[in-house]
């Protein structure tokens, strides 16, 4: 027995001895997912690791330790091997080693989005990647030999799974599919349904398109001579199998309760996953049995644990009244932490409740929070001790809370919902009462709201109607009435009451001031202004002086020397409102108009927050507050603290916090005096002390309290109230059962992506929580090109080009000062020999922005050059551009540079600019294409469209100049646009635009059918995001557009996958058939004057 061994036995039995020993891991049913069968071996994935376990059941025997993703493994044909994704090395790759264990090899380079997919006895393990170059959601499929790393790529654009016959003549693939956009709805329809192809391997020619054209088929699998794959032909994924040719189609299953998920073929025998269990399907018999699969595991995923650094779900921060102390409200906790000695409390709640929105009382013995521990969130009141239960102050909550606030006094508190409810508690009664629903007004969003400093008013925020500018209201608790204090006519928000509760301050945006001059001068298509927010205040009655009104000669004199006594403080109520002439009570602030966001009053000064100018030199993103003292002399704001997120103000005006740092990092919580500078009150005395401040989480509990967050969020979010007619009840508790299965946090977000398919609809992605970082990926970079081996390096096939005039575009291979070309050999990097390296990746990790040498041989001579690697995802976007580049030099070459190309990737802030980037500079053109195939969406659809929809009515011709059309830089020549499969969301949005304003013909396929959109503010504890469509649209006539079909072209083209992936575009050349015709027959023609020698005899005399 080694060392090792005996001293963990004698510390077992040292234990036992004790009675400390923990019981022995019992066997149970897992969570089981992507089966893989050989003969009668199955591995399958659990916990995020690889399981083997006999086809007919039994104990499992865990093959690896946890790896951080889903392992999706695979058997070889002889049982032997089994292959996995892992990232030991960096990249998600695939590894191979022994079904009884042992150590890993690696098998692929990729160093992107790599799947397995099956192993053939040939070919070696199949598995897809993303292309050398080509699009977003881009699909190849290849086989590579596991020992020799023989690499074949098949010439299949978009091929994302596939299987070989028996007899290694044909191909069987898929395209497309949910499993690449990765939404989850049980029935999709839109334009990239799962196809099934098949492909002659021997004579080349186009591949195939099988079966039924609008259902999904995927997973194929080969049996006899029948084909067997996984079809929503009868309305939830089941086995089906059809004939070689497509035809002849049947279901072998017919399961309505959970959906067959990923199978596996070996011999007769077909494994799968259902629900949370793995099945056997006999294709002889046509018997389906459970396989009864024990996983013996520490579950040490589920094991309580402390969080060492929970800022990262911070949601809010609250200053108590009284100024000493802030709650924080993280990852559904609540932590009281103060600057002085005080002890740091943490809210004791159940480790299955989440808590929301904390919020101190002004005697600081109680803190308010909503609580989720009766299935709802409710409005609840804790002590802020920390130690005892709380209570339930409401009890009929029907929608996701989004705020509450506690009146200086105590008395009440307001709070808002999802539904668009503002309501008022009165805490001593608990009675409940319905101030405000903004539904009826069209709206459900509020976004200030704020108390009178007596608790006897409160004020609002909100839109009204089909107006997006925001209003304010006025609520007196006394006489009940709502008042619109506000107009609609500009957007107003963050109201504030001043200490004596005369004024109403607030925000407006009505400052407009040109920054761009004229219409003339480039790419300046619509007036730009710069900030334009000022500081109002409004005389809420008509005695009220306006404290920074000027002197003047009518004041009365101010006494000569102050009274020797002062007066008794006067105990009369704040003046009521005089809602009459109120609008013309209205007063500015001279203070210069800037991008603020927040304002706060106390009795000496306004404490205004706005974001810092540009500055080439400022070192973060952070915010500027500035201090305005209350004076009738000049008004001169002044800097108090810089680089905040954010700031508040105590309600005595004596304390405010300030809060600094970078979203998701700790912050920076200082609580220091209120005054004109911060001075030296911002030492660490300030500072609130979050050192140490750890959360203990329970995995389990968290997971059943997400589990039914996400359900709660769906059913308050869906854009359908009616839920698509789906009993969302009764899919809970289908459902509900499975959390107990659960191994690990993926496996939660496997059993919410089935939950969720129940409603269908797009838009439904599941993005990853952050209790699981990859670390070792951000470790990528690369060199901005194609390299492939070769004896004694690797080869140069390709470096990645874009536009020259760009340089944060161009591959570092392609800067000016390296001296690098394709058909170079990299022979070394940093002085270390690649004759025996496999790959580039293990050399080049961590290496991005920093500078490698690289040694190349070119033809006889070999030299050095230094290059500055760049990262994955830099990476990913210079091959991105390298095939958008290609298409744009086709276009200027075919058509003599009389027609432009332009590809927009998304909708998104980025690609805004991109456009104006493309647009402008081809507006002479007399054609242009606008490529949104595989745009991913955002939100600019609107602002291209306007751009494409400005014509040229007349121009200015100067003599000897060039003509110039009005309106300046408009586009007058024919426009196409190209969408595909994977044109999403906004991009769909665009291209329905583009139809039904008669921009121009709509060319490719119909596209993906995501037609609802969303916010992505929803979400989890852990900040898992399980996505909601909320936001459907319509036509002008009321009909509703796009979900779950897609935007029909004017004209389909099929990009077929062999000519595609042999550089052809068909779906560009009929695009550019299409412009050709159309300037044949509606020539674009010069814009040129007839000429001025006639002009002097028109003009009157």
């Amino acid at each position: 027995m080694r060392l090792s061994s005996l001293l963990a036995s004698t510390a077992i039995a040292s234990l036992t001895l004790l009675g400390l020993a923990s019981p022995p891991a019992q066997a149970a049913p897992g969570y089981l997912r992507d089966p893989a069968l050989s003969g009668t071996t199955l591995v399958f994935d659990d916990e995020q690791s690889v399981w083997s376990a006999p086809l007919q059941g039994g104990n499992a025997t865990r093959l690896t330790a946890p790896i951080g993703s889903d392992p999706h493994p695979i058997l070889s044909p002889d049982g032997k091997q089994v292959a996995f994704l892992a990232n030991y090395d960096g990249p998600q790759e695939i590894y191979v080693m022994p079904v009884e264990g042992g150590t890993a090899r690696r098998v692929t380079f990729e160093n992107q989005n790599v799947m397995p997919i099956g192993w053939d006895r040939k070919a070696g393990i199949l598995y897809s990647s993303a292309p050398a170059t080509g699009p977003g959601l881009s699909r190849v499929v290849s086989a590579i030999l596991p020992v020799s790393g023989t690499k074949r790529t098949y010439p299949l654009a978009d091929a994302n799974d596939a299987a070989l016959s028996a007899d290694g003549q044909w191909l069987y693939f898929v395209r497309f599919g949910t499993a690449v956009s990765h939404d989850h709805l049980r029935l999709y329809r839109g334009g990239a349904v799962a196809q099934l192809w098949r492909y002659r391997l021997k004579g080349g020619g186009e591949a195939e398109r099988l079966g039924p054209q609008n259902v999904n088929l995927r997973r194929p699998m080969l049996w006899k001579d029948r084909l067997i794959v996984i079809s929503d032909q009868s309305g939830r994924d089941n086995l089906w199998s059809y004939a070689l040719d497509g035809t002849d189609g049947h279901p072998l299953t017919q399961h309505d309760d959970f959906g067959i998920r990923q199978a596996s073929l070996s011999g007769h025998d077909v494994v799968y996953q259902r629900g949370a269990d793995l099945y056997h399907f006999d294709l002889d018999t046509g018997a389906e049995t459970l396989i009864p699969v024990d996983v013996v595991s520490d579950n040490a995923a589920r094991r309580p644990q402390w969080l060492d650094n929970p800022f990262p779900y911070l949601t809010d921060i609250d200053l108590a009244p009284n100024g000493k102390q802030v709650a924080l409200t993280l990852r559904g906790h609540v932590a009281l932490a103060s600057a002085g000695p005080q002890r740091r409390i943490t809210l004791a709640t159940a480790a299955s409740t989440r808590l929301r929105h904390a919020s101190l009382s002004p005697d600081g013995k109680t803190l308010y929070a909503f609580s989720d521990k009766g299935g709802e969130s409710e409005l609840w009141a804790f002590p802020a001790t920390g130690g005892a239960e709380g209570t339930a102050l409401t009890h009929a909550s029907k929608s996701e809370p989004t705020g509450l606030w506690v009146s200086p006094d105590g008395t009440h508190i307001a709070h808002t919902d999802l539904a668009g409810h503002l309501y008022i508690l009165d805490v001593a009664t608990r009675t409940d009462k319905l101030i405000d629903d903004a539904r009826l007004d069209g709206q459900s969003d509020y976004e200030s709201v704020v108390w009178s400093h007596d608790g006897r008013a409160l004020a609002f925020t909100r839109a009204r109607g089909d107006n997006v500018r925001r209003q304010i209201a006025l609520y007196p608790l006394e006489t009940g009435a709502t008042l619109w204090a506000t107009t609609p006519d500009y957007d107003s928000y963050a109201p504030r009451f001043s200490p004596d509760g005369h004024f109403l301050w607030f925000l407006s945006d009505r400052l407009f001031k040109l920054s761009n001059g004229s219409p003339w001068g480039d790419r300046n298509p619509a007036p730009v202004f710069g900030p334009r927010t000022g500081i109002f205040a409004l005389a809420l009655h008509k005695s009220a002086r306006f404290p920074f009104a000027p002197h003047n000669e009518l004041e009365p004199a101010a006494p000569a020397k102050p009274t020797e006594k002062p007066a008794a403080p006067s105990n009369a109520k704040t003046p009521v409102f005089d809602p009459d002439g109120l609008a013309a009570r209205l007063y500015q602030l001279p203070v210069p108009a800037a991008d603020y966001s927040q304002i706060e009053i106390a009795p000496d000064y306004l404490y205004l927050l706005a974001k810092k100018p540009d500055d080439l030199t400022a070192k973060n993103d952070g915010m500027t507050l500035y201090s305005v003292k209350v004076t009738r002399d000049e008004i001169k704001p002044k800097v108090f603290a810089a680089d905040l997120r954010d700031f508040s103000l105590t309600p005595d005006g004596k304390t405010l916090m300030l809060v600094s740092g970078k979203e998701k990092q700790r912050p920076k919580i200082q609580l220091v005096p209120a005054g004109a500078t911060l001075g030296d009150a911002g030492g660490p005395e300030s500072q609130v002390s979050l050192d140490g401040l750890r959360l203990r989480i329970d995995p389990g509990a968290e997971w059943q309290d997400m589990f039914t967050d996400a359900w709660r969020l769906h059913r308050d979010h869906f854009y359908d109230p009616a839920l698509h007619g789906v009993d969302w009840n009764s899919i809970r508790e289908r459902y509900r059962p499975l959390l107990a299965r659960i191994g690990d946090r993926p496996d939660l977000d496997d059993l919410l992506g089935q939950m969720m398919g129940e409603l269908n609809a797009l838009h439904s992605q599941l993005r990853p929580a952050e209790t699981t970082t990859r670390d070792n990926e951000t470790l990528i970079a690369g060199l901005g090109a194609h390299l492939t081996r070769q004896p004694g390096g690797f080869l140069i096939d390709r470096i990645y080009t874009g536009n020259p005039d760009l340089p944060q575009d161009r591959a570092p291979l392609a800067a000016p000062d390296v001296d690098a070309q394709p058909g170079d050999l990299i022979v070394s990097l940093n002085g270390q020999s690649l004759a025996d390296l496999p790959d580039l990746s293990s050399l080049l990790a961590n290496q991005a922005g920093k500078q490698v040498l690289l040694t190349l041989k070119r033809k006889d001579r070999q030299f050095q050059t230094i290059v500055t690697p760049v990262s994955a995802k830099q990476e990913a976007s210079l091959r991105l551009r390298a095939w958008e580049s290609e298409r744009a030099e086709r276009v200027e070459k075919d058509s003599h540079g009389r027609i432009g190309y332009l590809h927009l990737r998304a909708m998104g802030p980025d690609d805004i600019a991109a456009f104006t980037r493309d647009f402008y500079a081809q507006t002479d053109k007399d054609g242009l294409i606008i490529d949104v195939r595989r745009n991913l969406g955002g939100n600019i659809d609107s602002w291209v469209l306007s751009q494409l929809l400005r014509k040229v009515w007349m121009f200015w011709s100067d003599h000897g100049k060039a003509s110039q059309g009005n309106m300046q830089q408009a586009f007058r020549g024919h426009i196409v646009v190209l969408c595909d499969e994977f044109t999403y969301s906004d991009g769909e949005t665009f291209s329905q635009g583009v139809k039904a304003l008669g921009i121009g013909p709509l060319i490719g396929m119909r596209t993906a059918g995501a037609g609802v959109w969303l916010s992505d503010s929803d979400r989890l504890a852990d900040n898992g995001l399980p996505r909601t469509a909320q936001h459907p649209y319509f036509d002008m006539k009321g009909h509703w557009l796009v979900e779950n079909h897609g935007v029909e072209p004017d004209i389909a083209v099929e990009n077929m996958p062999v000519a595609t992936s042999n550089g052809q575009d068909q779906q560009l050349d009929k695009a550019l058939e299409t412009l050709n015709g159309l300037l044949q027959k509606q020539p674009i023609t010069p814009m040129a004057a007839e000429g001025l020698s006639g002009a002097a005899e028109a003009l009157p005399h």
